[in-house]
């Protein structure tokens, strides 16, 4: 069976980054399987079959775009457009969505495109029945999965401009804590010359930032780029993970990092101690710049303690398998 997996745009739902590890999954299974974004770019790693779709493209065009290309089923992550076409189209398709999520836009035929649909798949945690006025009844709910990658350390992206790399992801704003990331940097970056630092973010700070590297001389061992970057593609040449914010993290992308064998720092403020453990991780107080200087610099100067942390935080895998997760897409 040919199937294509479309991965919507929504701020609250990183389609990306389940889509392009469920598409090499079903195609390692022996599927046929293309990966097609809306709005957003396709992430660099996938080693699948992609296509490009039109920002702005209608149920029928996408409809069409589907019979062009002989697609048997349609797999929708988070784009209820994607759906309707496979409804004009006249082809099953299953949907998936984080649990609660709150749509961007209103979509007034949603229950009607769930009920249809030949799956629901719905990621959460809660205990209780799925909402019915939300979901329909072939909704199911499924984990969280650890998205990994493996680490290739004959490939090194164009921001990784040394062989240590920090690699840090938050908002560019007073809730990411890459202010005090910088600071700590500022420091550390003089102690420790063959190591540079990248920065995953967006937000109204980037303009301050950029001004902060270039006052203190940080341009050659730091770097910002865009929220768009593939964050997983970064995690194959990355040695520690750090996650500043000061406020709730993106439990995503420290699940990731450690499934993907990577030492993580995070605050303690961030509820990432869901996640972190002593064993797996190190927690440090968000306001103190003393605290995480101490971490980082602990980290960088010990390879020991990094790869027993990455050792243990890798059990992310066993803790949230991707292939129960993907077994919910395998063909019916």
């Amino acid at each position: 069976m040919k199937q294509i997996i479309v991965l919507g745009n929504h701020k609250q739902f990183a389609a990306r980054r389940l889509g392009a590890r469920l598409a090499r999954v079903l195609q390692e299974n022996g599927q046929e399987v293309l990966l097609a974004g809306l709005k957003t770019a396709l992430p660099a790693h996938a080693c699948v079959k992609t296509i490009n779709l039109a920002p702005a493209a209608k149920a029928a065009t996408l409809a069409k775009t589907f019979q062009k290309e002989k697609v048997q089923r349609v797999i929708s992550l988070g784009s209820l457009l994607a759906c309707e076409a496979a409804a004009t189209a006249k082809l099953p398709y299953i949907y998936c969505e984080p649990e609660n999520l709150k749509e961007e836009k209103p979509v007034k035929n949603k229950k009607t495109l769930l009920k249809k649909a030949h799956k629901v798949i719905v990621i959460g945690t809660g205990e209780k029945a799925l909402d019915k006025k939300l979901y329909s009844s072939n909704a199911i709910r499924v984990k969280n999965p650890a998205v990994w990658v493996e680490h290739d350390h004959g490939y090194r992206p164009a921001c990784f401009k040394k062989d240590n790399n920090l690699l840090a992801a938050g908002p560019l704003g007073k809730e990411g804590g890459i202010d005090t990331l910088l600071n700590v940097w500022k420091q550390l970056s003089v102690l420790h010359p063959t190591w540079h630092l990248t920065i995953v973010g967006e937000g109204a700070g980037k303009t301050t930032f950029k001004k902060f590297i270039t006052k203190h001389h940080l341009q050659e061992s730091t770097e910002l780029v865009g929220a768009e970057a593939d964050l997983h593609d970064l995690m194959r040449r990355a040695d520690i993970f750090i996650s500043p914010v000061r406020q709730a993290a993106n439990l995503d992308q420290l699940l990731d990092a450690m499934a993907s064998k990577l030492p993580v720092i995070a605050t303690e403020q961030s509820g990432a101690a869901e996640l972190l453990d002593a064993a797996n991780g190190l927690l440090v107080a968000g306001e103190q710049a003393d605290a995480l200087q101490a971490a980082l610099d602990e980290l960088m100067v010990n390879w020991g303690k990094r790869v027993g942390l990455a050792v243990e935080a890798a059990k992310m895998r066993d803790r949230f398998p991707f292939e129960v997760f993907a077994a919910f897409f395998e063909e019916a």
